[in-house]
């Protein structure tokens, strides 16, 4: 595994032409700042590592906050011989890079998909996590509870279906606009976002069909959750529809130590307030 030189610096708001970290065949986009403990950043779905441009320049204050595009993601071109997308292929990918990087132990920051990657190196590689800060992941392989399954099952197939059909039609780009609506919880939602982050979604909309139709993610278990030897905050938004609420609840009782429910939030809320989601990541890693 190497790493290539940087191509450039820092710019307004954290942005930074990113170097390329190989791990495990793929070249992924990374870009740091600050210095000190590592404080890792991991992208939700149809997004990548310049999502977390302004959270990396105000952790970077602080720490040595580094941001990657996960294999798939980004504009670069895709290998032939990748796996496949999916939760297990990410989480060798964070393993090997924090390896890459030197930079485990490292504390975890993992947004929806990237939740159950980060809960993943956690189980699998702890020597490798200082602890993990996750808001509202995305697989449900810890709800059990009939009534919980039922309003997650109901709400998983109001917001996907129609995401579905723009995959099956062969509009990935209308797939990140409803997946955005929807996550936002209101019609119209993307369009109303700057065009710099309307052009990060759109970059990764050619991701939609793998991510539909991706392998079995590991089926991590509220047992194994609770097994965790890293600290792990759980984080979700007062307001999130059922489909992220549901699971993020469910984890929440499974994980020893504390939670957080953000007031008037929603799954979007890391994008729309990235001082508060900081703030808040930034009070977790000060607590251990």
């Amino acid at each position: 595994m190497t790493t290539a030189p940087l191509a450039g610096h820092g710019g307004p708001d954290g942005a930074q032409t990113p170097r390329f970290i190989e791990v495990n065949g793929a070249h992924l986009a990374c870009a740091e700042e600050g210095q000190g403990t590592p404080v890792v950043f991991l992208h939700g779905a149809a997004s990548d590592h310049r999502m977390w441009d302004r959270h990396r320049a105000i952790v970077g204050q602080h720490h040595r906050a580094i941001a990657y595009s996960q294999r798939y993601f980004g504009t670069g071109a895709w290998g032939s011989s990748w796996p496949p997308l999916g939760v297990q292929t990410h989480t060798d990918d964070l393993v090997a890079l924090l390896r890459a990087l030197d930079a485990g132990p490292a504390h975890l920051v993992a947004w929806s998909y990237a939740g159950h990657v980060a809960l993943g190196a956690a189980l699998s590689h702890p020597a490798l996590i200082r602890s993990a800060f996750v808001y509202e992941p995305g697989v449900p392989s810890y709800v059990t509870d009939p009534a919980e399954l039922s309003a997650l099952g109901d709400d998983m197939n109001a917001m996907f279906g129609p995401v579905f059909g723009a995959v099956q039609r062969g509009d990935s780009q209308e797939a990140v606009r409803l997946l955005l609506d929807g996550s936002g919880q209101r019609e119209g939602y993307f369009a109303a976002q700057p065009a710099e982050r309307q052009a990060i979604y759109l970059d990764n909309a050619r991701t939609m069909p793998l991510l539909l139709s991706q392998p079995q993610p590991p089926a991590i278990t509220c047992g194994d959750l609770a097994s965790l030897k890293v600290p792990v905050t759980l984080a979700y938004g007062e307001l999130s529809r059922p489909l992220f609420s549901v699971v993020s609840r469910a984890a929440a009782r499974c994980i020893p130590g504390q939670h957080l429910v953000v007031r008037g939030a929603t799954h979007m809320w890391p994008e729309e307030d990235a001082a508060a989601f900081c703030a808040a990541v930034l009070g977790f890693i000060k607590e251990r």
